[in-house]
């Protein structure tokens, strides 16, 4: 699939969340994810550009449900999203690859990319201080139940529950 990143870059002003329609209702346990994208020479137009690329192409994934929090903070943008499965996922960041390579061509290097994976029940709402608690958690003690990355998922839960 072709890249999404405009060749026109963005401004900051077009930072909120675009309307789409509710997802279709979902039992059980979710995929949070919390991911973010730092660009270590600054260039916010294109770390924006790759932003929007990647958000559009999430709103047109059949696996992805919602994005409940964005951070915009100059060279760091944190996006907090829900999927249906760790495998949704996976197929969402093979398929962004496309918009990383014309994040390097504009940029001349790739962002840093952090991600941070938890399930969690469907009907609980998923906050920015959980994801920072889940990720500061999975940084001190690397993958397990509490948080986890895609090269070392942890199934979903039988029965989902917030821990």
């Amino acid at each position: 699939m072709p890249s999404l990143i405009p060749h026109q870059r963005t401004s900051v002003r077009h930072s909120v969340p675009t309307a789409r329609s509710a997802p279709a209702p979902v039992s059980g346990a979710v995929l949070a994810e919390a991911r973010t994208l730092t660009t270590p020479d600054g260039d916010h137009c294109a770390l924006f550009s790759l932003v929007l690329a990647m958000r559009r192409r999430a709103e047109d994934h059949s696996g992805y449900l919602e994005e409940v929090h964005f951070s915009d903070e100059g060279n760091r943008v944190r996006i907090v999203s829900r999927w249906r499965s760790a495998e949704e996922l996976r197929v969402f960041v093979e398929q962004a690859h496309d918009d990383l390579l014309d994040y390097r061509a504009a940029s001349g290097g790739f962002p840093t990319v952090e991600r941070t994976l938890w399930w969690s029940p469907a009907d609980t709402e998923v906050t920015a201080a959980e994801a920072d608690r889940r990720t500061e958690h999975l940084r001190a003690y690397g993958p397990g139940p509490y948080a986890f990355t895609l090269a070392a998922p942890v199934p979903r839960p039988a029965e989902p529950r917030v821990t």
